[in-house]
């Protein structure tokens, strides 16, 4: 099975899995840590930005530098792997520290799960090695349910959500360019999806993708706008999003749902649904990454 059809396989298994998924207790503390990098990091960001400021989020590298940061919480190393190095040096600094650890993995055996004091598998199944998606979305609920403490958990109507997000994403696809640079806008709990969503343009088809919060791009990042660069803007029909979106020329997601969870898993599945619908325009087989060894190496180096 190649790249784009195990995404494929993967995005669609979300449907099955994701409502089975069993979640982790909350913990007795009232405010906790997250911790990771990548997709990890954005789906614990969202997690944050849903918890009432009872949750904080960090790279590793900012708890390697200061583990104090974790003190008082219960700290929560966010990686699907389990293998990344920054997040095992941080899980190793912070129970230096006196900090509770737990690694949140989809491998219990894994170097993070053993440099942590506990740990919490992720039960999903992927369809190979591809981009990720259902365990960006796994790490999300089980961060969500954590920061909330336990009042978050999987929609009730993730079907309506999924069939309506696949739908607006095949209307979308045709005026959607992959480069020279795309460029994705949120704001609150949507930007986090925008992070992810430039981390699956950069993984998928190799494009320059940056995301932004939306009013911030306004401040500095708008005057590096060159022509051909491609906008997408996750909003809701109550802001001025739809606005904002017309005056740089860009394209305007509606993301409104009745709650803010909801909302957040539309911009996630849209985001998904959109990179299959491109790459199946270009007849894509294999995601950039996987193509291209030379940076894989780069990045397995670095990371691993």
């Amino acid at each position: 099975m190649n790249s784009i059809e195990a995404m494929a396989q993967d995005v669609r298994r979300q449907l099955d899995d994701l409502p089975r998924l069993v979640l982790p207790a909350p913990a007795a503390e009232s405010v906790v840590a997250f911790v990771g990098s990548g997709d990890s990091y954005a789906a614990a960001l969202a997690a944050c930005h849903l918890s009432s400021g009872r949750a904080t989020c960090w790279h590793p590298t900012d708890v390697i530098s200061d583990p104090s940061l974790l003190v008082g919480r219960s700290a929560y190393f966010v990686s699907i792997s389990g293998r990344t190095r920054a997040n095992i040096l941080a899980a190793s600094a912070a129970r230096k520290a006196g900090v509770a650890t737990v690694a949140i993995t989809a491998d219990k055996k894994s170097p993070l799960a053993m440099a942590c004091d506990g740990v919490f598998e992720l039960g999903f199944k992927r369809a190979g090695r591809t981009s990720g998606t259902i365990g960006f979305a796994a790490s999300a609920l089980a961060c969500m349910h954590l920061a909330t403490q336990g009042r978050t958990g999987c929609p009730a109507d993730l079907k309506e959500i999924y069939a309506k997000a696949s739908k607006a994403a095949g209307r979308l696809a045709g005026k959607v360019r992959t480069g020279p640079t795309i460029i994705i806008l949120g704001d609150s709990f949507l930007f986090p999806a925008a992070m992810y969503g430039a981390l699956k343009f950069n993984e998928v088809f190799g494009s320059r993708a940056q995301a932004y919060p939306l009013e911030e791009f306004f401040h500095a990042p708008l005057f590096g706008l060159k022509r051909g660069d491609q906008i997408l803007v996750l909003g809701t029909k109550s802001d001025d999003d739809a606005a904002l979106a017309r005056r740089v020329k860009g394209l305007f997601v509606d993301c409104s749902m009745p709650a803010p969870v909801e909302s957040l898993f539309y911009a996630v599945f849209f985001v998904q649904h959109l990179a299959l619908a491109i790459a199946k325009r270009k007849k894509l087989k294999e995601c950039y990454f996987v193509r291209n060894k030379k940076l894989l190496k780069t990045s397995s180096d670095v990371i691993y």
